[in-house]
């Protein structure tokens, strides 16, 4: 398997993860009863995850230049779709603290 679908998969597979950390996810919820520990553990959690993904979108995107596949037009969209992760993590917590409706 080429570097650049590794990464990519790798990439996918943490975005995945981090939506269990969300501050929205019942099974999340039901594992902690207090707010303080839902929120340190889904920021801290959730900030180390993302960043990483970010580090394996770019080494997907640096890599996929080399090879005309499927894999880097899908590595262009990594970026679009981290920010909506990100977007939708932030809408979740808002929505926890009672700031959106």
């Amino acid at each position: 398997m080429a570097k650049s679908k590794l990464y990519f998969y790798i990439t996918l597979i943490l975005i995945v993860i981090s939506f269990y950390f969300n501050m929205r996810n019942p099974i999340f919820n039901n594992q902690f009863d207090s707010i303080v520990k839902k929120i340190l553990i889904s920021s801290i959690v959730n900030a180390i995850i993302l960043i990483v993904a970010i580090i394996f979108a770019d080494k997907s995107m640096k890599l996929s230049k080399d090879r005309p596949d499927w894999i880097r037009t899908a590595s262009k969209f990594l970026p679009y779709l981290l920010l909506i992760t990100i977007i939708l993590h932030i809408a979740a917590s808002l929505v926890s603290f009672g700031l959106l409706k």
